[in-house]
């Protein structure tokens, strides 16, 4: 595909807002500097569907064939609903559709990855890949490489795995160079997006013990630790608290997890349902339109509508699912902040402490084809904790503290969760956040005067439980009788 291609959009296609005009542009240049592979980062709200379809115009009028990839079927109904509005005719290769000779294909990536030998003989001049960040799995891989002649285009809000790797070919992925649209700042700034309210913990859940399954948390056990009473009845009281009556997307930790929680806010009167990959499609259709028309207050989800959800009146979300994925988090979060009639803001109840541990929503964030360049957390675990009370040293197998008598933590490693009190999130808070993620460790330590603040590096860090401890006496908190010094001492974390 030449540069040419991208010059020419029909007629019928609705105009483009300017970043969106610019962003084509950027990616003629891309191609014409030679790249094959462009990937375009906007965030959810920005339009992207609404970009590649008018470049899925310019290529058709001349005269190329266009491909394009999705995962889900809702991302299947929009990018038709956005190719159609643009004037391009298109078919669908998917259950239940028939097969059409357009020049413009949506497919399933699912259905595609079993028809390889048909493409192969007809390949397509430009495969399009929505929602990028899945480019490098299986069966999108698969595809891809079985049309090496084709140009690609990626576009994605996250442009990062899952476990914070990146998508270009450095990175082991497929793309070659990165467009990168305005930020969700920018766009809350000009009115496209609505601002998010985050409410959250004083702290993040403490995870340690909960294991990690490529390269997020076990959902079992994130589920059965997020299932306690305690969690369940603080998210009830918080939706009352800050978001009655706010059509709700409630992201769980699993199925079960999701059907749960539907049922303690049924129990509280509110109209709740629970929807995952297994419900059949009629019903997550009727789940999803009930949040537009307030049949449904709270949709409990799991794995569904993270993305490709388009439903401008959700007006809050609730995160039940730590994770340690940045691009998971701002997918969630992205679900409710597209504008809509008599909506200023979106209300997030981030009960999974998400915000607390990849920062606000709208935080300025440089992405990279490479990543974002973390280590991986460190794996294993000390066969002792300290005591969260006096900091002492005690085997994880103790149910009390040897040096103060205070309840241990328990070999399980539950979550702590607090009073599960949640306060609003704001930017200093945010910030101090964000520097113990950023700032050198030994800059922190020199400041930290408390085990909490020890403790809050250790979990901002990634770093194992016994950490603290070892810092604790290498600093000099904890004395002979294991106390820590007086909390009325400056704290790095007030």
């Amino acid at each position: 595909m030449t540069a040419r291609g991208l010059d020419v959009l029909t007629a019928a296609a609705p105009p483009l807002r300017p970043y969106q005009a610019e962003a084509v542009e950027r990616l003629r240049d891309a191609y014409r500097r030679g790249a094959r592979a462009p990937l375009l980062v906007l965030p959810t709200g920005g339009g992207k569907t609404v970009v590649f379809s008018h470049i899925a115009a310019a290529a058709v009028a001349k005269g190329r064939s266009v491909l394009v990839l999705v995962h889900r079927r809702e991302l299947i109904r929009q990018a038709a609903a956005k190719l159609a509005a643009a004037g391009v005719a298109h078919g669908i290769i998917a259950p239940g559709y028939a097969a059409t000779a357009d020049a413009v294909q949506v497919a399933s990536v699912q259905t595609l990855a079993r028809r390889l030998d048909g493409m192969r003989q007809a390949p397509p001049r430009l495969v399009i890949v929505d929602e990028a960040h899945h480019a490098v799995a299986g069966q999108w891989r698969a595809i891809l490489d079985a049309v090496p002649e084709a140009h690609l285009l990626g576009v994605t809000a996250t442009p990062i795995r899952s476990d914070g790797a990146g998508l270009g070919v450095r990175a082991g992925g497929v793309f070659d160079a990165l467009v990168c649209g305005p930020s969700i700042a920018d766009l809350m700034a000009e009115g496209h997006l609505v601002r998010a309210r985050v409410f959250a913990p004083a702290v993040a859940p403490d995870l340690t013990g909960i294991r990690t399954r490529g390269g997020d948390y076990e959902a079992a056990q994130l589920a059965e630790a997020m299932s306690a009473p305690q969690v369940i009845g603080c998210a009830v009281e918080h939706y009352r608290r800050h978001a009655a009556g706010l059509p709700t997307v409630l992201f769980a930790a699993s199925v079960r997890h999701a059907e749960a929680m539907a049922e303690a806010f049924r129990a509280a009167g509110i109209r709740a349902v629970a929807a995952s990959g297994i419900t059949p499609a009629a019903e997550r259709d009727a789940a999803i339109a009930g949040l537009a028309t307030g049949a449904v207050e709270v949709l409990c989800s799991c794995d569904l509508v993270s993305e490709g959800l388009d439903v401008p009146a959700i007006g809050a979300v609730i995160l039940l699912r730590p994770t340690k994925s940045l691009a998971l988090y701002l997918q969630q979060v992205g679900r409710g902040l597209r504008p809509a009639d008599g909506k200023a803001e979106l209300v997030v109840l981030d009960h999974a402490g998400n915000g607390l541990t990849h920062g606000l929503p709208d935080a300025a964030r440089r992405w990279s084809l490479d990543g974002l360049g973390r280590k991986p957390p460190p794996k294993g675990r000390t066969t002792t904790v300290f005591c969260s009370a006096c900091a002492a040293v005690v085997p994880r197998s103790t149910d009390t503290c040897c040096a103060c008598g205070a309840p241990a933590r328990p070999a399980a490693a539950a979550v702590q969760h607090g009073d599960g009190t949640l306060a609003e999130v704001t930017e200093e808070v945010a910030a101090r956040m964000s520097a113990l993620r950023s700032r050198p460790v030994p800059d922190l330590l020199r400041e930290a005067r408390t085990v909490d603040d020890l403790a809050a590096i250790q979990r901002a860090r990634g770093f194992k439980p016994g950490w603290v401890w070892f810092k604790a006496r290498e600093l000099g908190f904890v004395r002979a009788t294991g106390r820590t010094p007086s909390s009325t001492q400056p704290s790095i974390l007030r």
